[in-house]
């Protein structure tokens, strides 16, 4: 990266503060979905919250040291036509004096750029291992056959979206077979499927049934018992005498 001061020091570290700006907005998203979620009731996400919180303040700082470079920036010419000769000397000055500050910016960008990536990937982690945990800790529900046919129809392979269709959302199985909200809800209450929410809805949102779907369906189901025909009635001896 061309640290020499002037003109094209600006053109270089533009578009990496309009990165860290993008940055900063994509953190503060994450922390605002995840604060909103059911993870909060997780034990141990209250600091892994933290650790994300602390994430944004890290790339806001990365914005901030590219600011900072950018008013360190020396802009004036010390080549313009008719410039007095004190002019130019106080001009190298500045420029020589911006090398060091620019530099000592861009490090202390390329730092809190490190920190942002090293709290993130813990909070990644945390959450993973804290929903693992927690998902081994609960029970697993008691489907009715409409519950299980429907997750049943959900786990048959790829192609299974949540969409908006005609005004409303709607949660289609892989054949195309349609899942009640109601059900599709608690289905998601208790971790039998995940929602790719990486796109939207009216983008159609990718469902996937989870581990614990799996360990449901391959349970053995109860039979119905089996009803065994009333012994036929003998004919007794009498059958048929009148008085």
């Amino acid at each position: 990266m061309d640290k020499t001061p002037g003109p094209v020091f600006l053109a270089t570290v533009r578009p990496l503060l309009l990165e860290s700006q993008q940055l900063t907005k994509q953190l503060v998203a994450a922390l605002l979905i995840l604060s909103a979620s059911d993870y909060t009731t997780v034990p141990g996400s209250r600091s892994t919250v933290d650790t994300l919180a602390s994430a944004v303040g890290s790339a806001g700082l990365v914005t901030t040291h590219f600011t900072q470079a950018i008013a360190s920036n020396p802009l004036d010419g010390i080549n313009s036509p008719g410039l007095p000769a004190d002019e130019r000397a106080i001009s190298r000055a500045r420029r020589a004096d911006a090398v060091a500050d620019i530099e000592e910016c861009l490090d202390n960008a390329l730092h809190d750029l490190g920190t942002a990536a090293t709290s993130c990937s813990y909070a990644a982690s945390a959450i993973v291992r804290d929903l693992d945990r927690a998902e081994a800790s609960m029970p697993l529900p008691r489907l009715n056959a409409k519950q299980l046919a429907a997750l049943e129809a959900l786990a048959q392979g790829e192609g299974v979206q949540r969409i908006i269709r005609g005004g409303g959302v709607r949660i289609l199985a892989a054949d195309g077979a349609p899942v009640h909200p109601v059900t599709f809800a608690f289905f998601e209450k208790h971790r039998l499927v995940h929602v790719d929410r990486g796109t939207t809805i009216s983008q159609g949102q990718t469902v996937a049934v989870t581990n614990r779907a799996h360990q449901l369906l391959a349970q053995p189901r109860p039979t119905a018992p089996t009803v065994r025909p009333a012994p036929a009635v003998r004919p007794t001896a009498l059958a048929g005498r009148t008085r």
